[in-house]
């Protein structure tokens, strides 16, 4: 350390030269002191763990140890168990004999049999009683399934019966208002029909010139409106129709004889010797009237004013059969269908029920009048031409007619619809 601090000086005096060859030195110090500590470290680190391994053999050698000493203790309780079962056998070969497991034998297995007869008869019983459970499981679910198909059933019923009741009530809905719509436009051609018959009717009573020949002419035109009404009611009144049908049949009778009444008056104001005088000058295209139980042969008439006399009491009569027939046929064909009278038949147009007769006999009843009134005209057509009376006669048979063919068809059609809906 002197040397040290005696050289320092003179290197310090010495300059920058030395300075430089005194840095080697201290490099290679700091080397070797790293070294050291290297050293030293691993010395410890080795230390460290020899005592861990030293420690951990230990603790195996103390484990060893305690497990010899658990296993020689289970080894010195078995061979006391050992010994004790030496023992327990020693004595039993000494008390027990043969005869002794024999009896014991048949005595285990006389409780054997016994036991399992026992467990036979439980079993039989339990299984008959399982049996009368499931028995009486099968007739109670069989009840309640019954029970329950029928409330379904029920119920089924019943919301059928909604629905077939919401259906009809809707139908009965759109029918009320197809026939409100139905009866607004047959009411308004029935007003029209009226207001048409009013007017001419109106015109006559303004200018009642010839009070022979308009009354009748009055009576004609109220036609219309007793049609019209009395449709118009029977459409809107069902129930009705029947006696509705009567008076329009009793006025339809009616017309026939004033359009014959008429023609008369036209022709002779009238009087009926001025009218056969008018047919004696047409007598030479007279045809002569037929006997209806001569067997059609006609009469010898001497004069032609006899033979014209005859035509039109021809023609009259048999205007007047239909005006007496039709009220009494109409009359007959109420009363048959409101009692349901049909005699042997099924129905009104069976041939076997009294209906179908009176119908026939209203039909000829008809095509005698009209060939009665074609006759008249025919004989006197020139005379009636400036009043075109076949024009008129066409519309009143028209409107009879139509209407009987018409009522007849709907009824057909209501028929036909009818057996539609009970087929379906």
């Amino acid at each position: 350390m002197a040397g040290n601090s005696v050289t320092s000086p003179l290197i310090r005096k010495r300059g920058g030269g030395l300075a430089s060859s005194s840095s080697l030195p201290s490099s290679n110090e700091s080397s070797s002191s790293a070294s050291f500590l290297s050293a030293r470290l691993i010395s410890i680190t080795s230390l460290l763990l020899l005592i861990g391994v030293t420690i951990f053999f230990q603790w195996q050698v103390h484990q060893l140890t305690t497990k010899i000493s658990q296993d020689e203790s289970h080894i010195d309780s078995l061979q006391d168990v050992l010994d004790s079962q030496k023992s327990v056998i020693e004595r039993f070969n000494n008390s027990v004999t043969n005869s002794d497991v024999l009896g014991r034998l048949k005595s285990l297995e006389k409780q054997m049999t016994e036991t399992e007869s026992a467990l036979k008869h439980d079993l039989k019983d339990t299984q008959d009683r399982i049996d009368a459970q499931l028995t009486d499981t099968i007739v109670l679910l069989n009840q309640t399934v019954k029970v329950a198909e029928n409330e379904i059933e029920q119920e089924v019923d019943k919301v059928k019966a909604d629905v077939e009741q919401y259906v009809r009530t809707t139908q009965d809905q759109f029918s009320t208002e197809n026939d409100f719509m139905v009866y607004q436009l047959a009411g308004t051609f029935t007003l029209l029909s009226c207001l048409i018959s009013m007017w001419h009717m109106t015109a006559h009573l303004r200018r009642f010139n010839q009070p022979v020949v308009q009354r009748k002419i009055l009576a004609i035109l109220w036609m219309s409106p007793i049609y019209a009404v009395t449709s118009w009611l029977s459409l809107v009144f069902p129930v009705a129709e029947p006696y509705l049908a009567i008076i329009k049949d009793f006025y339809e009778a009616y017309v026939i004889y004033q359009f014959l009444s008429f023609c008369v008056a036209v022709l002779g104001k009238g009087d009926r010797e001025a009218v056969v005088d008018l047919l004696t000058r047409h007598a030479d295209h007279l045809t002569p009237p037929f006997r209806c139980c001569g067997c059609f042969r006609p009469d010898p008439y001497e004069t032609p004013r006899q033979l014209a006399d005859a035509v039109l009491m021809q023609c009259q009569r048999f205007a007047m059969q239909f005006v007496f027939l039709r009220p009494l046929t109409s009359i007959a064909l109420f009363l048959l269908n409101k009692f349901e009278y049909y005699g042997l038949g099924d129905g009104p147009t069976d041939y076997r029920s009294p209906s179908f007769w009176l119908i026939g006999l209203q039909n000829l009843s008809v095509f005698v009048a009209f060939a009665g009134l074609l006759k008249f005209y025919h004989a006197v057509d020139q005379d009636l031409a400036w009043c075109r009376p076949f024009a008129k006669f066409c519309c009143i048979k028209g409107v009879v007619f139509m209407t009987f063919w018409q009522g007849l068809a709907i009824s057909i059609l209501a028929g036909a619809t009818e057996e539609g809906g009970d087929d379906a």
